[in-house]
């Protein structure tokens, strides 16, 4: 899970990023939109994080969010459109992700993950339709 933990805190920072230079015609829906996303992965992560802890009692925090930071300054954007773009990418990618940590995860965690996944295909559904 230690994977899904770096990807949504990545996903979190760069959203925020966005959400702070968002500009253009489009401003006032992308800013809101930039700004409900970094919340959403905040707290998925925070989920993950919790539940990392709770099942083996550590988590390397400072390594995860090393990773994230590395993850979420690799992929620049010059305007809101490429930021929507690295953003639905990696939403494909903690969907494979969380696909993979099924597997062997126990009921509760299956539960969290797919919650997790389900949000990120809603998540999905809507960058789609705004970058049409």
């Amino acid at each position: 899970m230690k994977q899904i933990a770096v990807t949504l805190r990545g996903l979190q920072l760069f959203a925020h990023n966005a959400h702070n230079l968002a500009k253009g015609k489009t401003f006032l829906a992308d800013h809101a939109f930039f700004g409900e996303l970094y919340g959403a992965y905040e707290a998925a992560y925070d989920d993950i994080v919790e539940r990392m802890i709770g099942l083996t009692g550590d988590a390397d925090l400072n390594a995860i969010t090393t990773e994230a930071c590395d993850m979420a300054t690799s992929a620049g954007f010059t305007d809101n459109e490429q930021a929507l773009n690295v953003i639905l990418v990696t939403e494909k990618e903690l969907c494979d992700e969380i696909k993979k940590a099924m597997a062997g995860a126990s009921d509760g965690t299956q539960n969290l993950l797919q919650g997790i996944a389900d949000q990120s295909e809603m998540r999905q559904y809507k960058l789609k339709r705004r970058l049409k």
